[in-house]
């Protein structure tokens, strides 16, 4: 019998938790959450059974590694946005990534928000997603009709966003708006929706 080559031996420490990880990662994003396992990331590793425990002590440990991920790339995805001298302009177009991020990552979205699966008590937890978010934060200050409380605004906004991101990955805007397919209405129908929700400057 032909000995798999990425098998543990194959593997050095630190090769090792990122072959997990990584491993973790496609599971999510080709099965959800519901399709990941202990035994099935130690599978698709080719590592023994009782690796993934070994370095991450339980399958929260290895989850919290892939939702640092996600925020990692939704933070890369955010700061593309360029920054103009319009803020209700920047903050539309944040929002279309945001949105475009779950739409492209939806395993991951879901994971990033569940406080059942995730360390957030883990400092990473909270750098990551203050990091991501920045753009945001620094749009919002910018704005003329910022309030006393930014953080009460942020609130807001990201509620806002984040609500639409989670109706369109459930194949709710198909309903709501004709039958797009879920590109169609991050293309078309969400520029317009937030201009008419978010018409500040």
């Amino acid at each position: 019998m032909l000995e798999n080559p990425q098998t543990k031996s194959g593997y050095h420490h630190g090769n090792l938790k990122t072959a997990l990880i990584s491993a973790a990662d496609e599971i999510i994003r080709e099965k959800g959450i519901e399709g990941f396992s202990l035994r099935e990331c130690a599978r698709k590793a080719g590592v023994s059974v009782g690796a993934p425990a070994h370095h991450f002590g339980t399958a929260t440990g290895l989850l919290t590694e892939v939702a640092l991920l996600g925020y990692a790339d939704l933070g890369l995805m955010l700061n593309a946005v360029p920054v103009t001298p319009d803020p209700g302009s920047d903050m539309r177009a944040l929002a279309i990534a945001y949105v475009t991020f779950a739409m492209t990552h939806p395993g991951r979205f879901r994971l990033m928000f569940r406080p059942d699966l995730i360390n957030r008590e883990d400092p990473r937890y909270g750098q990551a997603s203050t990091e991501a978010l920045s753009g945001f934060a620094g749009a919002i200050s910018r704005r003329k009709e910022v309030g006393p409380d930014k953080m009460a605004e942020i609130f807001v906004v990201w509620s806002s966003i984040h609500g639409m991101a989670n109706l369109v990955i459930d194949g709710k805007a198909r309903y709501l708006f004709g039958g797009v397919t879920p590109e169609q209405f991050v293309a078309s129908v969400l520029p317009g929706v937030l201009t008419r929700s978010w018409p500040f400057s």
